[in-house]
């Protein structure tokens, strides 16, 4: 069963702690996804079909933000016909928490048509990007939200400046996933020849993970741009003869790989990393500190700093995924539903600060490409039970 939800009040006194309960965010009979954290974790978007302002009576797909401090949630977006009539879906927001970038689709003809939004939380401001729209669109926002990444399919990805209200021209081909780093000045993404991050001041780009790896998926970049996560199948340390979908680290100073897992055929998705890249998110199967017994799928979070893995969240047949990560590394959302047929609710909750200890700085890509020996082996600890 579900732990017990503290109000908003007791999560922020308990902030350093990681004792306290997580706060459930959202209500209803309907789904809620897509859970971003700003970099002090004091505000969290997402976006539900439930009605949780009286803003939302036909259930539509709406994007809201939900404000730390009061405990209040707002709705950005208002569209109009139902579920089955468009939307909105996978916002993002800037780590200063200014804007928000977001998806918008209409359902037309039996297609669905995707735009680009940027909402200004200071201005209440709604702004589209993208004229005319594409069949798929994604987004990803810089840490002050002067940048814009998007891919359109039929375009690639190109970078919108907020300030001049202009596009960039295509700095990629059109692509599965990506990330920004929170400069603006790194792009991680997938394609279907691998894992590469362009350095958009250089325009280098490097492949990280291979085409020859058939399964690469949802590259993160640290908000410092010093750090790559993503799930593959590959093996670069010879920790992977099963070719098993594990979570990997790429440090871009160094060129060097962490297998951060080693698991037996477990479900595994990566969900977020903090500002710094020292702490990840992500959601397994696996027992990976000896508190997930029975197999069920839980969030764990793994310090790099601290070397050892942490599991947050502890259910019995509810389901747990897409973690997202605060850039101070103190915040955690994610999604929970009980199996089966219940909706997916958004909680947050809050993570015990890290031991002293910093990663170096980023370097440019020009250092990455030559690389040295490999991190040190990976150990796994146990966070004691709630």
């Amino acid at each position: 069963m579900k732990p017990t939800f503290l109000a908003a009040a007791a999560l922020l006194a308990c902030a350093t702690s990681a004792s306290a309960a997580p706060l459930q965010v959202t209500t209803g009979g309907y789904n809620s996804f897509g859970p971003a954290l700003s970099a002090d974790g004091s505000r969290l978007v997402f976006y539900s079909a439930s009605d949780l302002t009286g803003g939302n009576p036909d259930h539509n797909f709406e994007v809201y933000v939900y404000e730390r401090a009061t405990g209040q949630t707002r709705q950005l977006s208002d569209s109009a016909g139902g579920i089955l009539a468009g939307g909105n879906q996978t916002p993002s927001i800037s780590g200063d928490g200014s804007r928000v970038a977001f998806q918008h689709f209409n359902v037309s003809g039996g297609y669905a048509y995707f735009q680009t939004q940027s909402y200004d939380l200071a201005t209440n401001t709604l702004t589209t990007l993208t004229q005319p729209p594409g069949f798929f669109e994604q987004s990803a926002i810089s840490r002050d939200g002067k940048r814009i990444a998007v891919s359109t399919d039929n375009l690639g990805v190109r970078l919108y400046d907020t300030a001049t209200q202009t596009f960039s021209g295509v700095v990629a081909p059109w692509v599965l996933n990506m990330s920004l780093s929170g400069d603006g000045q790194r792009l991680a993404f997938e394609t279907f020849s691998g894992v590469k991050l362009l350095d958009l001041g250089t325009g280098i780009t490097i492949n990280v993970a291979p085409q020859s790896a058939s399964f690469n998926e949802r590259p993160t970049l640290s908000a410092d741009g010093r750090t790559l996560a993503f799930v593959s199948n590959f093996d670069p340390l010879g920790q992977n003869a099963d070719g098993n979908r594990e979570l990997f680290s790429y440090d871009i100073l160094t060129g060097t790989f962490t297998q951060v897992t080693h698991t037996l055929g477990s479900y595994l998705s990566l969900g977020g990393l903090s500002g710094d890249g020292s702490r990840i998110a992500f959601s397994t199967g696996a027992d990976l500190t000896g508190g997930n017994g029975d197999g069920n799928t839980e969030v764990f979070v793994y310090d790099l700093l601290a070397g050892d893995f942490m599991q947050v969240t502890h259910t019995l047949g509810a389901y747990n995924s897409e973690a997202r990560l605060s850039e101070d590394g103190l915040s955690i959302a994610y999604l929970s539903f009980d199996l089966p047929g219940s909706p997916s609710q958004v909680f947050l909750d809050a993570l015990a600060p890290q031991p002293h200890g910093a990663l170096p700085e980023p370097a440019s890509l020009a250092l990455a490409v030559a690389g040295i020996a490999a991190l040190g082996a990976v150990r796994s600890g146990r966070r004691p039970r709630r």
